[in-house]
């Protein structure tokens, strides 16, 4: 099984993507900050993380 290769700008995209999500994440957190508004926060940022990581490593590469 060969490994799966994304290019940078890919990854640019998902991260845009996520950056977006994690905005409605935090606007709903403002309106209703409930747990699981919270949690989806927390959620967003993580994915907003991993992709900054991963777009990291490729430029590495």
């Amino acid at each position: 099984m060969s490994p799966t290769i994304t290019s940078v700008d890919e990854i640019d995209l998902d991260i845009s993507v996520a950056y977006i999500a994690l905005g409605v994440a935090r606007g709903s957190f403002t309106r209703c900050p409930s747990a699981e508004n919270e949690r989806r926060v927390a959620d967003a940022v993580a994915d907003v993380d991993r992709l900054l990581d991963a777009r990291l490593a490729a430029v590495l590469r």
